[in-house]
């Protein structure tokens, strides 16, 4: 008995531990406004990639500049949008599109 005990303990500390969140700030602005800065001035990124969501889901694009392989990840509508993700070194892994 005093086995099962601390096996369940012991699952019920790994199922809280798995169950973290992270938290990051985002920045959003204005959609226009940050695909201005996105691809002009020193980030000169432009999008590669493009998801639509459905319905009021918001839309996902991926912008990079491929001279300094740099790359923006945002989430947008019509009226905001948010950078999700930034980063360097990117790869293209194919460019051939999946059929």
């Amino acid at each position: 008995m005093k086995y099962i005990l601390i096996f369940l303990t012991s699952l019920l500390c790994l199922t809280a531990v798995a169950q973290t969140t992270t938290k990051k700030e985002v920045y959003c602005d204005n959609t226009d406004k940050l695909l201005l800065i996105l691809q002009n001035g020193e980030f000169e990124e432009t999008p590669i990639w493009f998801g639509k969501g459905d319905g009021k889901a918001p839309n996902y694009s991926l912008l990079v500049n491929q001279k300094t392989k740099s790359w923006t990840m945002i989430q947008f509508n019509n009226e905001l949008a948010c950078v999700i993700g930034t980063g360097e070194n990117f790869n293209l892994l194919n460019k051939q599109p999946a059929i």
